[in-house]
């Protein structure tokens, strides 16, 4: 089904220097984990390559609809996306130095209908890993971290698939159940080593 992505993040960044690193979309794939490449096509279009769930590699050309200078860039995607989507970045000066960045995301059904989103679902997370590109933004034009550093950082949706891969693994099952008995006879060791009986009810113990 269809789904809005939101995110926000302030930078301690001028409004000009901000917009304009992103309007120069070449400069997305430096703090944005899952985008390859932007190449631009023509005045208004650009062909991006992006990582994609279960190891794919997802394509397609947008269009920029709106560019309203240190202020909003809109965009869509033309027709035969691998993902059909559309949103918006509206860029507003906080204080002098300081920048409110807004996005939002509109993605259409995923390609492969109810499998390909329950696939997209199992190891993506979108606005999770939205939020880590602002982040990623904030560093660069903060002076933080430089492109290469952030791009060496693994994506925020790769680390979370990987701890649901170890989660449900054999070994990472077999964690969780030693886990839980250390857990359990540390509750009986507080209790003095035994747990009585429900009043009312008889003891019994066997012996073999």
């Amino acid at each position: 089904m269809p789904q809005r992505v939101e995110a926000s993040i302030e930078l301690a960044a001028p409004v000009e220097t901000v917009y304009g690193y992103w309007e120069t979309l070449e400069k997305l794939p430096d703090f944005m984990a899952n985008v390859e490449e932007v190449i631009p096509t023509g005045p208004d279009t650009t062909r991006w390559r992006v990582k994609g769930p279960l190891g794919r590699t997802l394509e397609w050309e947008a269009r920029t609809t709106h560019r309203e200078p240190n202020s909003t860039i809109g965009w869509i995607t033309n027709a035969g996306a691998d993902v059909d989507n559309a949103g918006v970045v509206r860029f507003r000066e906080t204080a002098p130095g300081a920048t409110l960045v807004e996005v939002v995301v509109d993605y259409a059904d995923p390609p492969g209908g109810k499998v390909g989103e329950a696939a997209s679902r199992v190891v993506a997370n979108p606005k999770l890993q939205l939020e880590q590109d602002l982040r990623n933004l904030k560093e660069i034009l903060e002076g933080r971290a430089t492109p290469e550093e952030i791009q060496r950082q693994p994506a925020a949706t790769t680390v979370q698939s990987g701890v649901a891969a170890f989660v449900t693994s054999g070994a990472g099952l077999l964690l969780l159940l030693g886990a839980g008995v250390i857990l359990f006879f540390s509750v009986r060791r507080r209790s003095g080593g035994s747990v009585a009986p429900p009043r009312g009810k008889r003891r019994i113990i066997l012996e073999l």
